[in-house]
């Protein structure tokens, strides 16, 4: 009996050990980037991002703050263009703006675009412990939206977001966003936070987290105050009438194009996708340029006022 009593305590405290361990790696800020420019799919752009680098640190620009719905301080970068647009760009997961957007923020300013590379809460300068995948990060797309109101008075906003940043703009979009945001351009955004869990859990680790998810999700409401099933990209865009771009690689290694593809079926406002093939995660803009920035430029004229 005592050894039943010494197996079962055993594997209950792996149990624990192993939920605290996803939750942590899943959840908790630690500011180490995911993805750098010695990872295969990066190596061969380098050039492009020291380049771009070197534009973002040299442009003029002014760190700029504002506050979250739940009391956070967020931090964003300013590039004034002297323009009546600007977009927001919204970095993904375990990133930053600089790194995400180095080969896109010149394009948009030689544009003509202002610009504001915001720092998602729990990355960068912005407040924060937990990432929670753009369930909560949505609310600030508004407070940055309101922002760029409230001190520059554009005509036209912009909302662009790159992975989880992608999620994050989707998700926003049923929200109260303020009437002068005129489009979404998502690049290779996941559907919902549980989607790419389980897709990385499985790829990356072998492990199946359909029944783990509702324990870790626990945790979520425990000490984040957020579920993972609050809302997730289908929901939104099936609510919302922004006009919104997709953007893909068809090779993406770590979110499935297919995903991309879901939420652009459950769009119902004005949709466009582009597709692109032999694209990893997150470097469609640098494989097919010309024809990204191209329709993008269409995208942006056609929608703004």
């Amino acid at each position: 009996m005592i050894w039943i009593i010494a197996v079962i305590s055993a594997l209950l405290l792996f149990i624990v050990l192993g939920l605290i361990w996803g939750f942590k790696t899943a959840f908790v800020r630690n500011n180490v980037r995911l993805i750098d420019l010695d990872s295969k799919s990066l190596s061969q752009y380098k050039e492009q991002f020291e380049i771009g680098f070197k534009y973002i640190d040299s442009y003029k620009s002014k760190r700029v703050f504002t506050k979250s719905y739940d009391n956070l301080k967020l931090a964003g970068k300013y590039f004034d263009n002297d323009s009546v647009s600007t977009i927001i760009l919204f970095h993904g997961y375990r990133s930053d703006g600089r790194f995400d957007f180095a080969c896109a923020v010149k394009y948009y300013i030689d544009m003509g675009l202002n610009v504001l590379i915001v720092d998602q809460r729990a990355s960068g300068e912005s407040e924060g412990k937990l990432i929670t995948y753009g369930i909560k990060e949505r609310h600030d797309v508004v407070k940055w939206s309101e922002f760029v109101n409230r001190h520059y008075a554009p005509k036209n906003i912009f909302l662009s977001g790159i992975s989880m940043g992608a999620s994050t703009v989707m998700m926003a979009s049923n929200l109260n966003l303020p009437n002068n945001v005129r489009g979404i351009i998502a690049d290779c955004g996941f559907t919902s936070a549980s989607d790419i869990i389980k897709k990385v859990a499985r790829v990356s680790f072998k492990i199946n987290a359909t029944l783990i998810l509702p324990l870790l999700n626990i945790g979520c409401k425990i000490y984040g105050k957020f579920s993972l099933d609050e809302i997730d990209t289908i929901t939104a865009l099936s609510q919302s009438n922004i006009p919104i771009f997709f953007i893909h690689g068809k090779c993406d290694g770590f979110v499935p194009c297919e995903m991309t593809e879901q939420s652009y079926q459950a769009a119902v406002a004005e949709k466009y996708i582009c597709l692109v093939d032999d694209a990893d995660h997150g470097v469609s803009f640098l494989k097919d340029t010309q024809n990204i920035q191209k329709q993008i430029a269409e995208f942006v004229t056609r929608y703004s006022s």
